[in-house]
């Protein structure tokens, strides 16, 4: 099976190795957000690296643009890992951050990046999760950029027209995208698997590799998560 991999915000490839090596997977793409040009440049680069029928796997910026993908003829099955169809609130959505915290930090990136870097690795994690965390590059422009994307972006009016099969892998303990996020996904989309993992943050393929492993490897086999 082809699989396309889609890195979070800021995020360099390598930070997908342990889901790679859990799932033992061979033909891997993954795509990396560097020389950006423009917010639509995210699901651009996303559709040229979609050659053939792929299982498209998207964690955090990556699945909303993996979403955004997702009435593509070449997506045969959809993974988003801490996933969210918006980053910010607005009045009638309350599953993000507000706008005015993503524009600050913007702001904080130019004036300090290593330290609000520091402070988004921080955020990462679940309670007892920290650990070290060198797949994070400090290319400001890209940062910039993804952070206007993470604004700009919407998919919530395209979930209910989507019939390809959703696996939503979420921590519970989630404090860039909050659990409520996948749940609003889960209750908009028609064939979408929920599965939410206990004292876990928003990186569960980073800290729990296998576990995460273990459930599109039954999910993609049509068994039982429990």
């Amino acid at each position: 099976m082809n699989v396309l991999l889609l890195p979070g915000w800021g995020m360099k490839s390598d930070v997908f190795t342990p889901l790679i090596e859990a799932l033992q997977l061979n033909d891997v793409t993954i795509v990396e957000w560097e020389h950006m040009r423009d917010v639509n440049h995210f699901l651009a680069k996303a559709k040229e690296a979609l050659h053939a029928p792929s299982l498209v796997i998207g964690w955090s910026l990556g699945s909303l643009v993996a979403l955004q993908l997702g009435m593509h003829p070449y997506v045969t099955h959809l993974v988003c890992i801490g996933g969210t169809s918006r980053f910010t609130t607005s009045e009638n959505y309350h599953a993000g951050w507000h706008a005015r915290v993503v524009e600050r930090m913007k702001v904080q990136l130019v004036r300090q990046t290593n330290k609000t870097i520091q402070s988004f690795i921080d955020m990462l994690w679940g309670e007892k999760e920290a650990r070290p965390f060198p797949h994070m590059h400090d290319r400001t422009s890209d940062l910039l950029l993804g952070l206007d994307y993470l604004l700009a972006t919407d998919v919530r009016d395209q979930l209910q027209q989507m019939d390809v099969p959703i696996l939503l892998i979420h921590g519970e303990q989630d404090r860039i995208c909050p659990p409520q996020a996948a749940q609003y996904i889960y209750e908009r989309t028609r064939n979408c698997t929920l599965t939410l993992l206990r004292n876990v943050g928003h990186a569960p393929h980073v800290t729990q590799p296998y576990a995460c492993a273990h459930v599109i490897q039954t999910w993609l086999g049509g068994g039982s998560n429990d």
